[in-house]
């Protein structure tokens, strides 16, 4: 089976995880020096947010050079040195490719405004619609993501060109085959140096419609706003769904090596939407990320409202397909911050007991919480962008703090004052802390990397979820020989609740005041939002086992008497 369809996949945000040098920004010498953590807690795979040469406009997401390292990360040879370390200790590495638009001051969009071939058309460029009291009118209503029209007018080439993210972030135009031959030779370029696989950001965006139309307001009497805008002409187009077949396959020449490669979509959308980015029979390896978990949790969710999430999602994929499970990342709000920190062990116990790829962002085995910073403190541009007063709405900054080592000054992340401040918190929340602790957020993420890299667990095929009450969930996975229970209480009071099977406590959530071993019977209470997963007996399960074998067998040997008097 190949690794991905059950691995652990830890999201690693650069710039905040491990400073080396110390000057306030996280670095690859910095990740190399934390490879024992990261097999520590039992990561399988991990996903580095972007380190290509960038100007930083948009913190790594406007890439001057799509094949090349920044200097403030490194370099080439800090990378290698990173994949090596990595790979001796059994993990894999993914890359965060963003594909969608280049930094504008990539050699190609300066090529580009001076008309200069071949990259007179590598980006989308439109003449104005018309001139008001001599100002050029943007070609149609397109919208930012990050706020405003989507268009910017270039003076020295006399034309607007799209962004469908930042100004500083052209959009590429994937009409033009050279530019998917100089993307996909990027693609090429990371998986001949080692990597496996990719995270490919803001897949939905890679074509427009070409006529270029108006995109029509789903509020006709609402502002002109991004989240106001149908977009059917910007977003998921047939094209993009072809261009991506095309890296696909090259990934699957690549893994005619042996190597089991994988290409994870990032795509918000409908259900129906996402699917259509599962890769083919012949592409297994390629699937969208599935977020419908991420914006399911928050306070106040029910049992009943997360069994329907789940199964939902698990019946629309497409048969024989792996999917995954994220609850947080570098654009979200941390689980702590959304659903209250007693919940960080509930939301990391029931991610570990969904079948499928569990991925999760740097600070989450921790319980890290968002941390608030001040307009003048923030540098997120979708937050700048927003203004003194509404800056917290968009700004993306209080997820991507500096990781909290230990409670020295900075948190153990540098010597220096980091790009961005730590929590406050970071004194008592911190790995050095809650590696000597006897119970923790950290040794509850340990024990569940191991159960889901455990033979027992990888052997159970069969699935359940149920909503027990309106605020008990129920998780089930079992083979012949043996059954995992999860039960969660999503409610703000103490519960009990009647139990279907006892069984031995496996891993249970720190507020939950159970022990591993306690012994789970009914009637069991649960405290508030808390989590116990358990084991029903081997042995009973083996006795169960033994009899169906040998009514089967009794089956067999009746039957066979009879056909021989016959």
């Amino acid at each position: 089976m190949e690794w991905w369809r059950t691995a652990l996949v830890y999201q690693i945000y650069p710039r905040s995880f491990m400073d080396s040098d110390d000057d306030g920004v996280g670095d690859l010498k910095g990740i190399s020096s934390k490879v024992d953590y990261l097999k520590e807690i039992g990561v399988d795979a991990v996903w580095l947010s972007p380190i290509y040469k960038s100007p930083m406009a948009d913190f790594g997401y406007d890439i001057s050079n799509f094949t090349d390292v920044d200097p403030i990360f490194g370099n080439m040879d800090d990378l290698k040195e990173l994949l090596d370390k990595l790979k001796a200790v059994g993990i894999r590495v993914l890359m965060d490719f963003v594909p969608n638009h280049s930094s504008d001051e990539h050699l190609w969009f300066q090529k580009s405004v001076k008309k200069e071939e071949p990259y007179t058309d590598f980006y989308v460029w439109k003449d104005a619609i018309a001139f008001i009291n001599g100002e050029p009118q943007p070609p149609n209503n397109w919208q930012s993501v990050f706020s405003g029209s989507a268009w910017e007018w270039n003076e020295e080439r006399n034309q607007f060109y799209l962004h469908q993210f930042a100004i500083k972030q052209p959009d590429l135009n994937y009409r033009n085959s050279l530019v998917v031959e100089e993307m996909t030779k990027a693609i090429e370029f990371w998986l001949d140096l080692g990597v496996d696989g990719f995270r490919v950001d803001a897949a939905k965006f890679l074509v427009e419609e070409e006529t270029m139309g108006n995109e029509t307001k789903i509020d006709p009497e609402g502002p002109l706003t991004y989240s106001n805008m149908d977009h059917s002409l910007t977003t998921n187009r047939e094209e993009t769904y072809g261009i991506i077949r095309q890296w696909s396959e090259l990934v699957k020449e690549k893994n005619k090596d042996g190597k089991d490669r994988v290409l994870l979509l990032e795509v918000y959308n409908t259900a129906e939407d996402i699917i259509k980015y599962y890769g083919g029979d012949d592409a297994p390896f390629q699937m969208p990320f599935n977020f419908f978990l991420l914006e399911a949790i928050r306070p106040n969710m029910t049992a009943k409202e997360l069994e329907a999430n789940v199964q939902g999602w698990l019946n629309a994929i497409p048969k024989d397909k792996t999917t995954n499970w994220v609850v947080g990342n570098h654009d979200n709000r941390r689980i702590p911050t959304r659903a209250g920190e007693e919940m960080a062990d509930a939301v990391n116990m029931i991610l570990a007991m969904l079948p499928g790829m569990m991925v999760s962002y740097n600070g989450e085995e921790l319980g890290m919480k968002d941390t608030f910073l001040t307009y003048n403190e923030t540098v997120d541009p979708s937050g700048r962008l927003l203004g003194p007063e509404n800056y917290q709405a968009g700004s993306r900054d209080p997820e991507r703090t500096p990781m909290q080592w230990d409670d020295s000054p900075y948190a153990g992340f540098s010597n220096k004052k980091p790009w961005l401040p730590v929590n406050p918190n970071y004194w008592n929340l911190n790995v050095k802390q809650q590696n000597s602790m006897i119970n923790s957020h950290l040794k509850v993420f340990k024990d569940l990397s191991k159960l889901r890299g455990s033979e027992a667990l990888l052997n159970m095929t069969n699935f359940e979820i149920k909503a027990v009450t309106e605020f008990v969930l129920l998780i089930k996975r079992w083979s012949n020989t043996e059954r995992y229970y999860l039960l969660v209480n999503l409610d703000n009071y103490q519960v009990t609740t009647n139990l279907t099977e006892g069984g031995t406590v496996k891993i249970a959530s720190i507020n939950s005041g159970f022990n591993t071993g306690y012994i789970a019977s009914s009637p069991l209470t649960l405290g508030p939002k808390s989590a116990l997963l358990y084991t029903e007996s081997n042995s009973s399960l083996r006795a169960m086992a033994s009899t169906d074998f040998l009514l089967v067998l009794l089956f067999a040997l009746l039957l066979y008497s009879i056909l021989n008097v016959v």
